[in-house]
């Protein structure tokens, strides 16, 4: 242990405390809910869940240093996910969706995935010593947004970035018709929607609020709650614009996810552009490093 206090300092080794060692290296326990509704608590290998995230989030025929930076973003959430668990005395530290990450079980994992996990054994991206909260997700459009704006996390390795690289995604550009039905039972106005209007954006032109009217009541959303009354599906990302048709509005968009930190198809163009996972990782996450915890 002394050996990695001096490289990690004390507040990661005492971080490390808190993930006791088995014989395959260290656990995670996820809680899954059964068909009968019952939850119920299994404990995996850390390296087997990182592998079958990758499995499960990345395309796996994307090339091996984006997989790799996937893995080191998953397995830094899962880190972090269990030092908070722990802290807070919660008897799972993880769920299996993407409100947390996904993780569809030990079955097949492709064998690309599983040497991104064993390729990068044991990383973990710090900032100021301890794990950094890695989100990421599939396409940013050009621009990563910011975490401030995305999640309401302010953090420094998590600002709005260039990306550039994720053009080949099918999300890059993207077109949804909602009737104006649907949006006004979302924007709960009783009625069919009469107007749609971004009234304001963040500094990467992602809808901040958006005012949806039907006749003369009208509702001020935050772009973020909008998108989940709507469905996160409806509206891949806020990075659109929108205007009227008869009955219904033309939502025209890039992007797929809520954008911050890592892009996961502008790693992917990174990677075939020569980029090594470090580099990649080092782009979206700005300000933090890699250290090896186990």
């Amino acid at each position: 242990m002394c050996g990695r206090i001096a490289r990690l300092g004390v507040a990661a080794a005492a971080a490390l405390l808190l993930l006791p060692a088995t014989a395959g290296g260290e656990e995670v326990r996820i809680v899954r809910r059964g068909l009968d509704g019952r939850e119920s608590v299994e404990t995996v290998d850390l390296e087997d869940y990182v592998a079958a995230v990758v499995g499960a989030e990345m395309p796996p025929g994307f090339p091996a240093a984006a997989l790799q930076a996937q893995a080191v973003a998953a397995r830094t959430y899962a880190v972090l996910k269990k030092l908070e668990a722990r802290t807070e005395g919660r008897d799972a530290d993880l769920g299996t969706s993407t409100r947390s990450q996904v993780y569809p079980g030990q079955g097949a994992v492709d064998p690309r995935a599983r040497a991104a996990a064993e390729a990068t054994r044991g990383e973990v991206l710090v900032k100021d010593h301890l794990p950094i909260e890695a989100y990421y997700h599939s396409t940013c459009g050009g621009r990563t947004e910011s975490g401030a704006e995305a999640l309401g996390r302010d953090l420094p390795y998590l600002p709005s970035v260039e990306c550039g690289r994720c053009q080949d995604s099918p999300k890059a550009r993207w077109t949804r018709r909602l009737s104006a039905e649907e949006l006004g039972r979302a924007a709960g106005l009783g009625g069919a929607a009469t107007s749609v209007a971004v009234t304001a954006r963040t500094p990467s032109g992602r809808a901040a609020a958006v005012e949806v009217a039907s006749g003369e009541r009208r509702v001020r959303l935050p772009g973020p709650e909008l998108r989940q009354l709507v469905g996160l599906d409806r509206l891949p990302s806020l990075a659109f614009t929108v205007r009227e048709e008869p009955g219904a509005f033309l939502f025209e968009g890039r992007g797929s996810g809520h954008g911050a930190g890592l892009c996961q198809w502008g790693a992917a163009g990174w990677a075939r552009a020569g980029e090594g996972y470090r580099q990649i990782l080092a782009r979206y996450y700005p300000g933090t490093e890699i250290v090896r915890m186990y």
